[in-house]
């Protein structure tokens, strides 16, 4: 008969074996990017792998979509036509693994550019209600639609995010100019809508026309991430840009030293708590060039290409999830109970 002591051991030895075998594979647990292909939303690892589709449509493209802050939602837009015979777009969110879409708004004009307050209460998004594109912030649970800009001027803004604490929201604005081409510029404003301002000096008038796009707050709530377009006689420059706020504007010149300057950009994020970012580039160069996700360490400055495919990768964005991708992670708490037990 074997004793209860032997029979002790031996369990805990099998327990021991099972987590080596387990932690010896490193596999996808849980998608941290979503992005669009071509028209749909998909989700995969921080290291390209793991790619899975979320929408499937013949009539309709999706495009803008954003994480909610606990991770377990996207927000995203739909446009109602995939021909783009209409250029109408709703709001919707759906759960994390594409289930259960929920539409917000059924405005029949273009609303897009979500972004989740940190509470997962709002989202800030953009909208040609009052026939100009203007900041708006919508409850989720009520539907009830505020407007933040355009109410003292007539002067469009576009594209907002909201920061980590929730007290702000940056987003872009049209600069006004006496006739041509409006420059874009960054501002930032209170959470309701007050005390807008720009975070860095417009863009000269008389130089080339210049269009600055996408904010993103970092994580610290210090630091505001955006690319800049300058529309020479030559063709058009873009760069990649993080604005201290209250202080320096510092460019990151690895990409371009990189890749160069004949640049698509198809939006940006913070990743890894401010360590990298992501990137949706086209090198016009190229042939056949096609929208591809990038990833730049600030670190090792590297720059690694995340996508392949021949379909564009567009308007990525990234959440630190709930699980980690890989098993190792997971682990040493139980490993080390383990060792305990195994010692006692």
């Amino acid at each position: 008969m074997i004793s209860l002591k032997t029979f002790y051991f031996s369990y805990r030895q099998l327990i021991i074996s099972c987590l080596l075998l387990f932690a010896g594979a490193s596999f996808s647990i849980e998608a941290k990017i979503v992005f669009t292909t071509d028209g749909d939303i998909y989700v995969m690892n921080d290291d390209g792998t793991g790619r899975r589709r979320l929408t499937k449509s013949t009539t309709e493209t999706h495009r803008y979509p954003r994480w909610s802050p606990d991770g377990t939602k996207i927000a995203f837009t739909r446009y109602m036509d995939k021909e783009n015979r209409q250029f109408t777009s709703e709001l919707f969110i759906m759960n994390a693994d594409g289930t259960d879409p929920q539409r917000l708004t059924d405005n029949k004009v273009a609303d897009l550019d979500s972004s989740w307050s940190p509470d997962g209460q709002r989202i800030a998004f953009t909208s040609g209600l009052g026939g100009r594109y203007q900041v708006y912030i919508i409850e989720v649970s009520t539907r009830a639609v505020t407007q933040l800009t355009g109410i003292d001027d007539e002067t469009g803004s576009t594209a907002p995010d909201w920061s980590p604490n929730g007290t702000q929201i940056t987003f872009e604005r049209f600069i006004q100019v006496p006739n041509g081409i409006a420059p874009k510029t960054i501002y930032v404003m209170s959470a309701d809508g007050q005390h807008q301002r720009p975070i860095l000096p417009d863009p000269p008038l008389n130089g080339p026309p210049t269009f600055r796009f996408f904010p993103r707050w970092s994580t610290d709530g210090k630091r505001i991430l955006f690319y800049e377009d300058k529309w020479f006689k030559e063709g058009d420059v873009v760069k990649f840009f993080v604005q201290q706020i209250g202080g320096a504007k510092k460019e990151i010149t690895d990409i371009n030293n990189r890749l160069g300057n004949n640049l698509f950009l198809a939006g940006t994020s913070w990743m890894e708590n401010d360590r990298a970012i992501l990137v949706s580039i086209k090198i016009k160069d190229k042939p056949n060039a096609n929208y591809d996700l990038y990833r730049y360490t600030f670190d090792t400055r590297g720059l690694r290409r995340l996508t392949r495919d021949p379909g564009d990768e567009e308007w990525p964005d990234w959440t630190e999830g709930t699980l980690s991708v890989s098993a190792h992670g997971k682990l040493s708490t139980q490993w080390a109970e383990i060792k305990h037990a195994y010692h006692e």
